[in-house]
């Protein structure tokens, strides 16, 4: 089922491939908070594209990013094993642990111009899709390689697609900036109205919910389809039925099926932001900073500093 109320989204990337199969390629960004469906767009999107394009596809991981040029291997290594390509590229993508590995896997200059062939070679042939989910979290040659084709992509017949989570820490914003440059089409799909709450809690309950318990997910959750989804499948293990009656159960239910996702959001951040979320937590909204650095036992400046990080996450 393609995701709910992302209509606008599907149409603006059908028509980004469509162009890159006229040769006219660009950059696709979808960007947001965890959970707001940019992977499910993303996923929708290629199998629309399949059968007018060649894809490849790749993902970044927070446990990969220091190995160089991982999300390039990942997208490329497969797909050019058995062509004529430039060396410096073919010593990018060999084997890691191999000799053969000759250059150095820094993002040089060598290096990306060779990879950028590659890529055209693979495109003369067909137009072609690089998806790359969770673009975040990539290796800095790997951005590297991707920010050296966004600017050379316009006469070309290729589309770059990726995902971005917003509010992660410790992110190459220089790279990821240059990546997501103009001409780049940036899509940021909003949370889920009340009819799409409705829809999805409807799905996963069996029976259409009433508007007060539709509109108490609505406030637990933001419209965040992956909260929803995780406070419905709490709601279902609890035999909960969408009643304007059991309303008040969401509130009780909300933090317990949440927990897990903003736990793992919170593990990333500094110790610092951690200490001024328990404080926020226990004080309760309104806290000022000078509470909050009292409670956390850490001067002001700090916890001033922490909140950047800790809102946007």
């Amino acid at each position: 089922m393609p995701p709910l109320e992302r209509d606008r989204e599907l149409h603006l990337l059908e028509a980004a491939v469509a162009a890159a199969t006229e040769g006219r390629g660009q950059v696709a960004v979808l960007e947001g908070p965890a959970g707001i469906g940019k992977t499910a767009l993303l996923d929708e999107a290629r199998r629309r594209a399949a059968g007018s394009v060649t894809m490849l596809g790749a993902r970044g991981g927070l446990l990969e990013r220091d190995f160089g040029f991982g999300v390039v291997r990942q997208l490329l290594e497969a797909a050019t094993r058995d062509r004529e390509i430039p060396d410096a590229a073919r010593a990018v993508l060999a084997d890691p642990f191999s000799d053969a590995a000759g250059l150095p896997m820094d993002g040089g200059f060598a290096a990306l111009h060779g990879l950028f062939w590659a890529i055209l070679d693979l495109a003369a042939e067909r137009p072609l899709l690089l998806a790359v989910d969770d673009l975040q979290w990539a290796d800095r040659p790997s951005l590297r390689l991707l920010a050296y084709l966004a600017r050379r992509i316009e006469d070309l017949p290729v589309l770059v697609l990726a995902t971005i989570r917003t509010g992660e820490p410790d992110v190459d914003d220089d790279l990821l900036g240059a990546i997501r440059e103009p001409p780049a089409q940036l899509l940021s799909p909003g949370p889920l109205s009340a009819d799409g709450v409705a829809r999805l809690i409807g799905d996963r309950l069996g029976e259409t919910p009433e508007p007060a318990f539709v509109a108490a997910c609505l406030t637990a959750t933001g419209g965040n389809p992956l909260l929803v989804r995780e406070l419905t499948s709490a709601l279902e293990a609890d035999g909960v039925r969408p009643l304007a009656a059991r309303a008040q159960v969401v509130r009780a239910v909300g933090p317990r099926a949440v927990s897990r996702t903003v736990g793992m959001r919170l593990a990333r951040l500094t110790p610092d932001a951690l200490a001024v979320a328990r404080a926020v937590a226990v004080l309760g909204d309104g806290v000022t900073v000078a509470e909050a650095a009292r409670f956390a036992e850490l001067d002001e400046t700090r916890v001033a500093a922490a909140t950047g990080p800790l809102a946007r996450a």
